[in-house]
């Protein structure tokens, strides 16, 4: 229980309330700012990966869009937005290689 459930509702508090819920909203502010500054760095991370990679620019796109939705779901809890469940997602990547059999 948040500390706003214990308060009584005798005459005093009123300003106490509105004190813990700018407490409340600081804390809020600063969580974002965090999760802002942390998405920032994963997202720094993943494009460093991917530019290591040749190629495969759908698979690429792909993951971005991914990445950048999970983010963003991120940053709403930190705001205290609620976020509906994700599907993780999942592929498997296969390498198809053709070879070609020469008949003599």
């Amino acid at each position: 229980m948040a500390p706003m459930n214990h308060l009584s509702s005798g005459p005093g508090s009123a300003k106490l309330r509105e004190l813990l819920q700018c407490h409340l909203e600081e804390q809020r502010k600063k969580r974002a700012l965090e999760a802002c500054s942390e998405t920032k760095a994963k997202m720094e991370e993943l494009e460093n990966a991917l530019s290591r990679i040749v190629g495969l620019n759908e698979l690429k796109v792909q993951l971005r869009k991914w990445a950048k939705g999970m983010l963003l779901d991120e940053r709403r809890r930190a705001l205290g937005l609620k976020v509906g469940v994700r599907r993780p997602p999942h592929m498997a990547i296969l390498e198809q290689v053709i070879c070609s059999q020469i008949v003599s």
